[in-house]
């Protein structure tokens, strides 16, 4: 799970950079379009998937 919230941080971060500085635009916004325009509703999924990873995390100790 730690993974795919990883991995999930990645993409939000890859979406913000091409959308609000064209960092690798070209080719991530043609398929992605609407999480270039509006990055925040990606963060917004990565928090709270956040939040569940480390309700499993404590959840197991």
């Amino acid at each position: 799970m730690v993974f795919v919230t990883f991995m999930m941080a990645l993409a939000t971060a890859a979406f913000y950079g091409a959308g609000n500085y064209g960092i690798g635009a070209d080719q991530l916004c043609y398929y992605g379009a609407t999480f270039c325009v509006h990055p925040d509703w990606l963060a917004i999924a990565t928090l709270l998937l956040v939040i569940w990873t480390l309700f499993l995390r404590v959840d197991r100790i």
